[in-house]
């Protein structure tokens, strides 16, 4: 039966293969998704970047479509554009087309998956070692805040590792580097095919048998559990030529699955839901400490980081430590109002709401999700965040945001005595916490 104008349904092919169907009749759209368990997660420090090498490659076509150009122009005629993207233990390989079009859309996909050429290697080489460069500095170390933050949050740890990799990694892969990988990791176990919008899910069925029924079985992808760090909390502070310091304060958390979950969407949307939302009046609207701050929940299989992020001048990231943890510790110490949960429990229902009018976030919100567990529907989501208490919210906070979880990563150009300064904030902080 369908719900709020769509209607969800997974099956699988022969080989394995998931193919998830979100069917929404009532839109002139169709998303193609094809997720793989793989990411830089699912990589040793000798093949860290791989996996977004050959995300990079299998857009330089196959067999049938004998380059990029012949590739993405396939694509185009049917309205789409290809695209695709490496996390740290997902990959995404997707296009909107039109929905008459959805199973051209799935013979491309395979076609670049059962049968790719990896040619011009050493060009696709050169601009990803041009993309790397965003995240150095000009002698070559690593300033990219979020790869220094995860680094630090989860030291000796695959999650640690940066999606793109070291360069000289990326200097020694070979085609025959790519194939392995390809052929470990881009199998029908490993993957799942999400196509959602206006579309026939039993003919989705037969074109994913035609399209996808030759890729090997292959071996489901198994991730190693972190540990909260031994010594935490610590602050990592990277030197780096710039007019402002950029700070993420990470706290260990849970995965999505977890009980905790829910308490922790409202939590991080009451400290940044909006305009309204306690950071922004707080360290912007009242003391104007900031112009860019931000919280958020990042979740993977088997845990979590819950992430305050924030750019001041130099000079006061010690004021902007001391005032961002007044913030942390107020709300773990004295919880929210039922009206503040309220008001916030409405824009994430609302926030979830909003989802169902996409093909290619609802393809994304099941399909993803299935890589690692049965997916929580959007309504099943709704009933969670209403079950969720001001007590609740409270216990999260104190949970969460707790000194054993802490890690803190700064780039920026900050003179000695200001690092010492912010390290005495962050002992205060710690104190206040404990």
């Amino acid at each position: 039966m369908a719900i709020n104008g769509y209607q969800h349904a997974t099956t699988r092919l022969g080989n394995g293969l998931t193919i998830v169907t979100v069917a929404m009749p009532h839109l002139h759209s169709a998303t193609v998704s094809l997720f793989a368990r793989a990411g830089s997660r699912h990589e040793t420090p000798e093949t860290n970047g791989l996996t977004h090498f050959l995300e990079h490659m299998l857009f330089r076509g196959c067999e049938k479509y004998p380059d990029s150009t012949a590739l993405n122009s396939a694509m185009e005629d049917l309205g789409g554009t290809l695209d695709g993207y490496t996390m740290r233990e997902l990959s995404s390989y997707h296009s909107t087309v039109h929905p008459a079009c959805v199973g051209e859309a799935m013979d491309i996909l395979g076609a670049m998956f059962l049968r790719p050429t990896f040619r011009d290697i050493e060009i696709e080489r050169s601009i990803i070692l041009e993309e790397i460069l965003d995240a150095l500095d000009e002698r070559g170390r690593v300033i990219d805040l979020d790869s220094i933050a995860h680094r630090e949050a989860f030291r000796g740890h695959p999650l640690g590792q940066s999606i793109d990799g070291p360069r000289k990694n990326l200097r020694r892969f070979t085609v025959e580097d790519l194939e392995s990988h390809r052929k470990r990791l881009m199998v029908a176990s490993n993957m799942v095919l999400a196509v959602s919008g206006a579309i026939d899910p039993a003919k989705v069925h037969a074109d994913a048998e035609r399209c996808f029924g030759a890729l090997p079985t292959g071996k489901r992808a198994k991730e190693l559990a972190p540990t909260l760090p031994s010594d935490a909390p610590r602050l990592l502070y990277v030197r780096s030529e710039d007019s402002q310091t950029r700070v993420r304060l990470s706290f260990r958390t849970v995965p999505e699955h977890h009980a905790d979950f829910p308490a922790l969407l409202l939590l991080r949307r009451i400290l940044d839901g909006g305009l309204s939302a306690r950071l922004q009046v707080e360290m912007v609207e009242k003391r104007g400490i900031a112009y860019e701050i931000g919280a958020d929940l990042e979740t993977y299989a088997d845990s979590g980081l819950f992430d305050f992020e924030l750019a001041v001048a130099h000079k006061k990231l010690p004021y902007a430590i001391e005032e961002l943890s007044k913030v942390i510790v107020d709300i773990a110490k004295h919880g929210v109002t039922n009206e503040e949960l309220e008001r916030t429990r409405r824009r994430a229902r609302i926030g979830v709401e909003l989802a169902l009018d996409s093909a290619y976030e609802l393809g994304t919100w099941f399909g993803q999700a299935q890589l690692f567990r049965e997916p929580v529907t959007p309504e099943a989501r709704i009933e969670q965040l209403d079950s969720v208490t001001a007590k609740s919210v409270e216990h999260a906070a104190r949970r969460y945001f707790s000194p054993s979880r802490l890690t803190i990563a700064a780039v920026g150009n900050a003179p000695p005595a200001t690092i010492r300064a912010t390290r005495k904030a962050v002992a205060t902080f710690v104190e206040a916490m404990s």
